[in-house]
């Protein structure tokens, strides 16, 4: 898997991720883990050739909302088969307009659901032909007469389409949602764009990207800012939502990022960029985005610098590497001025619930 962006207007962004992995038919690169200094960045292990002893697994999936799609990729009749939450997934929108999230495999003989087609409100099977409703029940199976069974149905999951994006629910134990999700108060207001999408795929674990919110120390180091403390940053919670805030003294600048639950979140710097931040996990190792950033109209002429600041070489991209490469540490060493992993790492604690 590489990493790519795509944003509106834009073909995929080439990576140093490129240089690393071989493209089909290319002799695989030497393993640059100890072929000695400068020989360029360290090969994921997972695309290793090799056994690696005592790598500790990434945390499982957490509960929570995640975007499974933009609304503007499912029109009316469309089905898409999707990988997400460590699950074969598919999300369709019947003619009305509904939106469903299933499980991809038929009930009947296992046939993939993607395959299928939309028959005004119902999912077709290709293999068989039954039909699933929103709710995934089977409403018709074509060569049988009478009742039913009611074991003729296939997983669905709670669904919101909101803020051009289509949620859903996952939940490890079956729970129903104990939480909804804030729409977005910029994608209405005057004087502010319409979204400008961006998306991309990376090698991270879903809890490690969210603990950088509150490492502080990172930022020096990593995107070569001033070190932010107790002094200039917040972290607070309420239940399922947190907020962070840090004020960037060098640039006159407060960022306030809304985490809801583990997968989606809002930073919002007044007045300059709100960006809407869909987090999915595809498995405990890998992690889908779909952002979506509001400028004020004021500021258009600049989106692209404004954006690439966030998710460009100074900022998303600088974290990749580090996501790729690391390990997660159940009981990390800490030390006075490494911000306050231990108290997100007891809050982020709930969306492990019922495994």
């Amino acid at each position: 898997m590489t990493d790519t962006e795509d944003r509106t207007g834009d073909g995929p962004a080439t990576t140093a991720w490129d240089s690393v992995v071989p493209r089909s038919g290319e002799t695989p690169p030497t393993d640059r883990r100890t072929s000695g200094p400068g020989s360029g960045p360290p090969v994921p292990v997972e695309d290793l050739p090799y056994e690696v002893v005592g790598r500790p697994e990434p945390p499982p999936v957490p509960n929570g909302w995640y975007a499974i799609a933009a609304s503007a990729d499912l029109a009316p009749g469309d089905v898409l088969s999707i990988i997400a939450v460590e699950r074969e997934l598919v999300v369709f929108r019947t003619e009305s307009g509904q939106v469903s999230v299933v499980d991809a495999h038929c009930p009947h003989l296992g046939a993939h659901l993607g395959g299928g087609t939309m028959e005004g409100e119902s999912l077709r099977c290709p293999y068989h032909g039954w039909c699933f409703d929103v709710s995934g029940a089977c409403v018709e199976i074509p060569y049988v007469e009478g009742r039913i069974p009611a074991r003729a149905c296939v997983p669905a999951y709670p669904v919101r389409e909101q803020d051009g994006m289509v949620l859903f629910w996952f939940h490890a134990g079956g729970a129903a949602p104990d939480y909804e999700v804030p729409t977005v108060d910029e994608r209405d207001a005057d004087g502010w764009s319409d979204a400008i999408e961006f998306r991309s795929e990376l090698v991270a674990s879903l809890q490690d990207m969210a603990e950088n919110n509150v490492d502080y120390t990172h930022f020096r180091f990593v995107h070569g800012r001033a070190v932010l403390d107790a002094s200039t940053s917040q972290f607070t919670t309420d239940g399922p939502f947190s907020t962070v805030v840090e004020r960037f003294e060098e640039e006159g600048l407060t960022f306030t990022r809304y985490t809801w639950g583990p997968g989606l979140a809002l930073l919002r710097v007044p007045g300059f960029m709100t960006v809407h931040t869909a987090t999915t996990p595809i498995d405990r190792r890998h992690v889908r985005l779909l952002w979506h950033f509001y400028l004020p109209d004021a500021t258009l002429d600049v989106a692209d610098e404004i954006i690439d600041g966030v998710t460009g070489a100074h900022g998303l991209q600088a974290d990749v590497p580090i996501w790729r490469d690391k390990v997660f540490r159940d009981r990390p060493l800490l030390v006075r001025g490494d911000g306050p992993v231990t108290e997100f790492r007891r809050w982020y604690q709930q969306f492990y619930a019922g495994r």
